[in-house]
């Protein structure tokens, strides 16, 4: 009798098209949603990351566009510029403007009331009072709006105390107080103590601060005038 030899059947053999078990697929399919997950994910925060930037840059942009316009806005009358117009009152109760000044040379001081250099510089103007009035030069000394927001003596004590009977006898030295646009336009920065020497056209030809220190250079701009 001969051997047959015993082969799996058809039914029993391993099929090429299901190799894979049921477990397998499910592993695999699983992986690739967590890859597609973790892709989406990086994208996700890269997205982040750029939307980030284009904010913090356009910060920066308009930041630097604002500082140029601040820095623009906050800049003072200079030397060869018209002197700007705007308002102030005098000791005296009476409003002028600074375009009715415009025909003679003028010195325009701003000060503020409690500041060392300005009692210092209104000491010093008594004793040089005599000389601006000899040039035809006119002083306006003017109390900045607000004295700059600190409790100062009034201009009116500040003029009698520190300079004297001099202002009172000539009246080439006025005493006021600057409207608040002529403090900004003059002092944007908020300086102390800064005056303007206009010419008789009303130009500005020469610009400081603090005249008992500065005196001898306000004296020879004068002198040129």
């Amino acid at each position: 009798m001969s051997k047959v030899s015993a082969r799996p059947s058809r039914e029993n053999r391993p099929s090429k098209t299901h190799g894979k078990s049921s477990r397998q697929r499910r592993a695999e399919e699983l992986a690739r949603q967590q890859a597609r997950k973790k892709a989406f994910q990086i994208s996700g925060f890269t997205v982040s990351i750029l939307i980030i930037a284009a904010i913090v840059a356009l910060i920066v942009v308009n930041g630097s566009k604002s500082a140029n316009s601040a820095s623009k806005s906050s800049a003072a009358p200079s030397i060869g510029q018209k002197a700007p117009n705007g308002t102030f009152s005098t000791l005296t109760g009476s409003e002028a403007n600074v375009s009715s000044l415009y025909g003679k040379p003028v010195l325009l001081w701003f000060v503020t009331t409690w500041c060392s250099s300005c009692q210092a510089g209104t000491q010093t103007m008594a004793n040089y009072i005599q000389k601006f009035s000899s040039k035809g030069v006119r002083v306006i000394e003017l109390e900045l709006a607000g004295d700059l927001g600190q409790n100062g003596p009034s201009i009116s004590q500040f003029a009698n105390q520190l300079a004297g009977p001099q202002y009172k006898s000539n009246n080439t030295w006025t005493f006021g107080t600057a409207s608040s646009t002529l403090t900004t336009t003059y002092d944007p920065n908020g300086d102390l103590d800064v005056y303007y020497l206009l010419n008789p056209q009303g130009k500005i030809v020469y610009v400081n601060s603090s005249p008992s220190s500065t005196i001898p250079q306000l004296m020879a701009q004068v002198s040129l005038l």
